[in-house]
């Protein structure tokens, strides 16, 4: 078999803040800013030197990232990230992300107003984080979805908690559909078999 990425998730190795950006783009309902590290250069005497201007532009509907926001609040509310966004208090959503024998774990999200993505990995791309914090396995859920609890308490302190919009359902709602059991008739082997005399 060739040594091949094969699956959809996980395979890419993308900067923290290009994730970040992506996932601020969920927040922002499907509108997308590049990203940038400086937003404002002050002179010691002259005022402002340098002012960021983001630019947006859409590249999502507004629907699809209600039904993806959905989707990934699930993730805070009772899948992988329950544990470590516990006492957040306000809407989020988003995703945890371990790599293969937790040489990195990561946890991206968002609330209306915020996005934010950690990452957790060592120097060494083959080395785990397995064992560090007193942790015997360290995942998205644990470590990098505690940090970015505690930063986005800190950062929304005092800001409103906003809801998420409702989600849309594009394609409709979808019905699970339980058939019943068709009965299958297996043969049943005979109580006295005859056997066959090996020959005379």
């Amino acid at each position: 078999m060739m040594p091949t990425p094969s699956v959809v998730l996980g395979v890419a190795s993308p900067h923290v803040i290009d994730v970040a950006a992506a996932y601020a783009t969920f927040a922002s309902q499907g509108i997308y800013a590049k990203p940038f590290l400086v937003s404002q250069v002050q002179g010691a005497n002259k005022g402002v030197l340098y002012q960021s201007k983001p630019q947006g532009q859409e590249v999502f509907s507004k629907d699809v990232m209600a039904d993806l926001t959905y989707a990934l609040s699930e993730v805070v509310r009772s899948g992988t990230a329950t544990y470590g966004t516990a006492g957040l208090g306000r809407p989020a959503a988003g995703k945890t992300g371990t790599s293969e024998q937790n040489a990195s774990a990561w946890f991206s999200g968002y609330t209306p107003q915020l996005a934010a993505s950690v990452a957790f990995f060592r120097d060494s791309a083959s080395e785990t984080l397995n064992g560090i914090g007193g942790l015997t396995s360290v995942t998205g859920g644990t470590f990098p979805a505690k940090v970015w609890t505690a930063f986005m308490k800190g950062a929304l302190k005092g800001e409103p908690k906003l809801k998420f919009p409702a989600p849309v359902h594009i394609g409709g709602e979808v019905e699970t559909v339980m058939s019943s059991p068709t009965p299958v008739s297996v043969p049943v082997a005979p109580t006295d078999p005859a056997i066959p005399s090996g020959g005379n």
